[in-house]
């Protein structure tokens, strides 16, 4: 006969921390019996249809330790809700660095490499994540990408496949509306569409459903499911053409034309050696500069809209000892009736 102790945890729940597309809480709070801040997530017991499901998320993360995978520390209850304590991460979220910024594409391989090695371990233990976001990438305090949140994770059945309980709606892959089968083929798309944030900034992402208008959940399965959603065509300027080769093929509709591994995904990212410190900076709609830093130059491309609408290009290269402009003449184009047009046209070049 099993004998249980029981305990008493004290935890002081601070700010909450916001997340895309939540269906639990997430708070910094002061842990006073091991004197530190944890994250400490908040899930409903409302939430679970049987008892022993309280813990499942917690032991996926205790089964799964690896150095790309959030560590639990511990998990516990109260009448109301289960709670899960975490490693507090002062460096937040991987979709908090690209609403700070946009990152250039060396940036994003070092990171996707990270969290790939976390979601390729995960599958090595037939476990599929079904909710890979900016919001659920972590930065460790030694830079390092880690992949949290198993609240929709699911163990592969006999026939190698899963079926999750939610789904993000804007990260749904289009198996979804299908045949419903899922299986390590939905966190590949879930990662590429990751990637794909990363290479392009969150409002970049926004913007698409605003122009697409859709009304309701029923339009956005039909964008995704038709290819609409996201824009595959649609990239910044500094992302060289094989980092948006492998991003596309990741976000194959056909799961035959995705990547068949994570592994594979990480192996064409990590032969990947040009155009890759090439940063992009926007500084107004009608504005934006893509430059290139060496250890004497800048080289600076501006994107820029007349008063008439049309939109033209500049470039310079500029010394740094004293500032000196000297004209790139390549990227002096004019005429060109879209920011998307004159993003293009500086992709050419670069």
């Amino acid at each position: 006969m099993i004998t249980y102790t029981d305990t008493i945890l004290k935890l002081e729940l601070k700010k909450e921390i916001g997340v895309e597309g939540r269906n639990s809480t997430v708070h910094i709070a002061y842990d006073p019996q091991l004197d530190t801040d944890l994250v400490i997530k908040k899930i409903s017991k409302t939430d679970f249809t049987k008892v022993e499901e309280y813990f499942t998320e917690a032991q996926m993360l205790y089964f799964t330790q690896h150095p790309n995978i959030m560590p639990v520390k511990y998990a516990s209850q109260d009448e109301q809700n289960v709670y899960i304590a975490m490693e507090f991460m002062e460096k937040g979220s991987l979709n908090s660095l690209i609403e700070e910024r946009f990152l250039t594409p060396r940036e994003i391989i070092k990171i996707s490499l990270e969290f790939l090695s976390g979601i390729h371990f995960m599958h090595a233990k037939k476990l599929v994540h079904f909710d890979i976001k900016p919001t659920n990438i972590l930065i460790n305090n030694a830079n390092k990408a880690i992949v949290t949140d198993f609240g929709t994770s699911k163990y592969l059945n006999d026939f190698g496949l899963a079926r999750p309980d939610k789904l993000y709606s804007l990260h749904i892959p289009p198996e979804k509306f299908d045949f419903g089968h899922f299986s390590f083929f939905s966190d590949i798309y879930q990662a590429g569409l990751t990637i794909y944030r990363m290479c392009n900034g969150n409002k970049f992402f926004i913007e698409q459903l605003t122009d697409l208008n859709l009304k309701n959940a029923e339009e956005l399965a039909d964008a995704i499911s038709s290819n609409k959603f996201p824009n595959k065509k649609m990239f910044l300027p500094h992302i060289p053409k094989e980092l948006r080769n492998i991003i596309i093929k990741s976000l194959s509709i056909n799961v035959e034309n995705r990547y068949q591994s994570v592994l594979e995904m990480m192996n064409d990212l990590a032969k990947l050696e040009n155009k890759l410190d090439w940063g992009y900076n926007e500084t107004t709609n009608t504005h934006s500069i893509v430059s290139y830093k060496t250890e004497n130059h800048i080289s600076e491309v501006t994107i820029l809209r007349s008063e008439l609408g049309e939109w033209y290009t500049e470039g310079y290269k500029i010394r740094l000892v004293d500032g000196k402009r000297t004209k790139i003449h390549k990227f002096f184009i004019k005429n060109l009736k879209t920011r998307q047009e004159a993003f293009e046209a500086v992709f050419k070049i670069l």
